[in-house]
């Protein structure tokens, strides 16, 4: 029985674990509560809500968030609409067919949505961002 119980809570772990992975990235450069800039933070509190990756300076704006959700859920929507879609089939990055490593690491940048092989590409990604955004334009015309 109690073999049964751990089972059941793994898989359900297991299923929100794999749904928050499948979030649609942030759209914003601020905490949507605060309005502050995450450029500058280390370590922004990162949740998923309704299939929604959340980004905020801190833990404790989640309070405030989780008192108007909607409100705060309306700015972020209305941010994606005005992302760019990512226009490749293969990582910026490496150039490996995005897919084949597993899910892409999916984020967005500057209003541009980067569609990555793998979460170590990001550390390329960030050393050179304008590098790979211009590949992305070029792909774009």
């Amino acid at each position: 029985m109690a073999l049964a119980g751990l089972l059941a809570t793994s898989a359900v772990a297991f299923a929100a674990a794999k749904t928050e992975a499948k979030a649609k990235p942030y759209p914003l450069e601020t905490c949507v509560v605060s309005g502050k800039s995450l450029s500058g933070v280390s370590d922004p509190y990162v949740f998923a809500y309704q299939g929604r990756e959340v980004k905020l300076c801190c833990k404790d704006c989640r309070a405030e968030f989780d008192k108007a959700p909607v409100k705060f859920l309306a700015k972020v929507d209305e941010a994606a609409k005005k992302v760019k879609p990512y226009p490749l089939k293969t990582c910026v990055v490496s150039g490996e067919k995005l897919g084949e490593m597993g899910d892409a690491y999916v984020f967005v940048y500057k209003g541009q949505e980067v569609k990555l092989c793998c979460k170590s590409c990001k550390k390329d990604f960030d050393k050179d961002p304008t590098k790979f955004l211009t590949k992305l334009g070029a792909a774009t015309k």
